[in-house]
């Protein structure tokens, strides 16, 4: 997980507001895109370049989660999808957000929101339509572009108003999504990775013909000098699947599945637990609750107020309930490994550094 944004409602700090991706070994996915969101992103591959010795390929996102539709959240979404127009992308984009019952069942009855008065000025449907009108559409941008909206049972694509299932963009990932509490429409996202088939055993296979090795390594048990080598014999393990589940805004509250990792906002401070209430935000030990309540190995915090200087207190307030927890900034880049360790690089003037 690359993060790109990790202040709460407006830059502050010395911090941007939200806004990661999420790299797999099959492609890559943003959640949130707050303002400023590609100005933070061109900076940030040409410092993977400079210190990682690569760059994300933009051409590899295939889809931008939206927790919920708060402007922090989203507000950079419209000029970087018409800045990669401009850069001539024609992969497929899809776009999924939450939103609320009312607003799905009236666009699945007459694709209208005009007479919608209970409908909350920052829902995503009214971004959504807006960006549109404003060019954020296929037939404009030159690339393929998915608008889903979800109130947590059904999906509907915006542009047909009609029920789908909830889109798999990158084969081998499984989304999912989870309602989450706050004063509008919002969600956590759960992205796990499928389990695959262990490593061939090049050793084991070492001295056998090309093509037979070749059968092997497709799965396909061969015959060589009169002896039937089973294929399953010349693999290791399957790897299993890793998990992580990243919450928007929300207040303190038992998400229902389990994950390896939570990245979860940690807006406030257990002394500022009634104002977290108020806005429906969580504190940092709310957080750790949370993971708890998810079976969650590791938690990883974001998302902190303007008030905080720093997360130190943040950190040790979550370090008190949850026994794996660590504090992002800006530019920090997460690895969950397949054996469920987590590795945390901070970014340094000079690149990356682990966290130990």
């Amino acid at each position: 997980m690359h993060v790109l944004g990790t202040s709460s409602a407006r830059p502050a700090q010395g911090r941007s507001v939200s806004g990661s991706i999420v790299e797999t070994q099959d492609g890559m996915i943003v959640i949130d895109c707050g303002e400023g969101f590609q100005n933070r992103l061109i900076l940030y591959r040409s410092q993977m370049k400079q210190h990682a010795g690569r760059r994300l390929k933009i051409s590899r996102i295939s889809a931008v989660l939206l927790t919920h539709g708060h402007l922090d959240h989203t507000w950079g979404l419209l000029p970087w999808l018409q800045t990669m127009s401009l850069d001539g992308r024609r992969e497929k984009m899809v776009i999924i957000g939450p939103t609320s019952k009312v607003v799905i069942d009236s666009l699945i009855s007459s694709g209208d929101l005009t007479e919608l008065k209970s409908i909350q000025p920052s829902d995503l449907a009214i971004q959504y339509r807006m960006w549109m009108d404003l060019g954020a559409n296929s037939e404009s941008l030159g690339f393929d572009v998915e608008w889903i909206l979800g109130d947590g049972e059904r999906w509907l694509d915006v542009s047909t108003s009609r029920l789908i299932s909830l889109p798999q963009p990158i084969s081998n990932v499984e989304i999912s999504s989870y309602v989450t509490k706050h004063k509008v429409p919002s969600c956590a996202w759960k992205i796990r990775t499928k389990s695959r088939e262990g490593k061939f055993k090049r050793d084991k296979a070492k001295g056998l013909p090309d093509k037979i090795r070749a059968s092997l390594a497709s799965g396909q048990d061969t015959e060589f000098e009169g002896e039937l080598l089973i294929a399953s014999e010349f693999r290791g393990n399957d790897r299993p699947g890793i998990s992580l589940v990243v919450s928007g805004d929300t207040a303190e509250q038992s998400i229902n599945t389990e994950c390896d990792l939570i990245i979860h906002e940690a807006t406030f401070l257990d002394s500022h637990s009634k104002i977290a209430e108020e806005h429906q935000h969580s504190t940092s030990s709310g957080a750790a609750r949370t993971a708890i309540a998810c079976n969650s190995k590791h938690l990883a915090l974001t998302h902190y107020s303007g008030r905080l200087d720093s997360h130190e207190l943040s950190l040790a307030e979550a370090r008190e309930i949850h026994p794996s927890v660590i504090a992002l900034s800006d530019f920090d880049r997460l690895i969950l490994n397949e054996d469920y360790t987590l590795e945390h690089l901070i970014k340094l003037e000079e690149g990356w550094i682990h966290h130990t």
